[in-house]
């Protein structure tokens, strides 16, 4: 090849098929796949990320929570049927709780023992009947209308795990972990560090994967030289180009190593909890979502998120709640008694939530449909009370009663303080303008701080 067609290449490559033909390269290695989940992989190639080195916002708040869990019942769960039960709107009997007087429906029948430990905000509500609307709510704290001018907006989730790690200088492993559903921006970024985005765990029976080279035994010697061959490729490139994206992927491929040489990869095993555990959690996805959530939380991983689906119930309501609850039930309860009885609540907050609830009166109907105007979510753990019950739906669960109720961005604002977070602090986003963690007509609930 003559220097002219040389010269003519070094013109035309671009910073993103370079990083995708080095991810082609890596994949030699066993670890394009463990890059590709540390940073969701698809936005991110070429992606220039902001300077975090030096954070100028103080944006943390004295607190012991480590970790928060975060159960996003997806789709719309019905209130009536499940956490605000009414036995003339719903097909379901109601079962009495360990918070006095409270009654939950029996979908939640082992939960409703273990409701001693948290706390129910009977009163969620917003303005948002769209599922991509209300979800980017539920995930961010945002409204669309009031985010409009942050497309880089992060998860919350990401944000906690930000104000937990941005000052960690250790090896990499994980600050957010995602099971379940990912669509939308759940485990997002943002204009966060990259290192901050979710890894996602597809296989629960599998949840590592690519950690040793899919080739055969490799010696640890040819991998030291396969990594120093990358080296002198990034530096090379990094000679001709001044794309700031090869520093973005040389983090993330490190990131990688750390993470397949990670003594903490133990967390991700639970076939290291007894047969009993496992039994009570049981033996299904829920399950062993669940289990998998007290292992991350004992390891102090500052954010797990499950979301489970299926509550968009418009039809074959009765059905479809008893075929998630099945198994989802037994999950949680068992999650939240191990949770409190190992003295892990203290240091762990617990969030249970759907985007919105659904019609409670549906007359012969078996179906509801979106119903933003009050629902039901359960909040815990670290400084939150505890058996509690904040608010009240009215008489025929259509809206918060006396008019009072706790909108869903103010539910994040008090997840955020009690986490550790200062909701009214200011981050920078990638365009360089001021980020509230929360919107400023957000409230924190006060009273469920202890």
């Amino acid at each position: 090849m003559n220097h002219t067609s040389e010269a003519n290449i070094e013109s035309n490559i671009s910073r993103s098929s370079f990083l995708k033909g080095t991810a082609g390269f890596l994949s030699a290695f066993g670890l394009s796949s463990a890059i590709e989940q540390i940073a969701f992989g698809r936005s991110l190639l070429g992606e220039e990320m902001p300077d975090y080195d030096e954070d100028p916002y103080d944006i943390v708040l004295p607190s012991k929570v480590k970790s928060v869990i975060f159960i996003n019942m997806a789709g719309g769960m019905s209130h009536v049927d499940t956490l605000d039960p009414r036995s003339e709107l719903s097909p379901f009997s109601t079962v009495g709780s360990s918070i006095k007087g409270v009654q939950i429906g029996e979908p939640f029948r082992k939960t409703a023992a273990q409701m001693k430990h948290v706390s129910l905000i009977r009163s969620t509500w917003s303005e948002d009947g769209d599922h991509g609307f209300a979800q980017k709510l539920l995930n961010t704290g945002y409204r669309m209308t009031e985010s409009a001018g942050f497309p880089d907006i992060p998860s919350w989730g990401c944000t906690v795990a930000y104000g937990k790690k941005k000052d960690f200088k250790g090896p990499y492993f994980p600050s957010v972990v995602t099971m379940g559903q990912r669509g939308g921006l759940i485990g997002r970024h943002g204009f966060l560090p990259v290192k901050f985005s979710a890894f996602h765990v597809g296989n629960l029976d599998q949840p590592v994967n690519n950690i040793r080279p899919s080739g055969g035994n490799i010696s640890n010697e040819r991998l030291v030289r396969r990594e120093q061959f990358l080296d002198m490729l990034n530096d090379d490139f990094e000679k001709r180009s001044a794309a700031k994206s090869v520093a973005v992927w040389r983090h993330m491929f490190d990131s990688a190593l750390e993470f397949m040489n990670s003594e903490q990869l133990v967390t991700f095993d639970i076939t290291k909890e007894s047969a009993t555990t496992r039994r009570r959690y049981g033996d299904t996805w829920a399950g062993k979502a669940m289990l998998m959530a007290k292992r991350l939380a004992a390891a102090e991983v500052p954010v797990i998120q499950i979301t489970i689906g299926g509550w968009d119930t418009h039809n074959n309501n009765r059905g479809k709640i008893a075929d998630i609850m099945k198994d989802a039930d037994p999950a949680i309860a068992a999650l939240i008694e191990d949770l409190a009885g190992s003295g892990l609540l203290d240091q762990t907050m617990f969030f249970l939530s759907s985007e919105f609830g659904r019609t409670p009166d549906v007359g012969d109907r078996d179906g509801r449909d979106h119903f933003p105007r009050v629902w039901t979510s359960i909040l815990g753990g670290g400084p939150i009370a505890r058996g509690g019950v904040f608010g009240e739906s009215d008489k025929k669960a259509q809206k918060p009663a006396n008019g009072e109720g706790h909108h869903l961005r103010n539910v994040i604002a008090t997840l955020y303080k009690g986490a550790g977070l200062d909701p009214e602090a200011t981050l920078t986003t990638g365009s360089g303008r001021p980020f509230p963690l929360s919107p400023r007509n957000a409230k924190v609930i006060e009273s469920m701080l202890t």
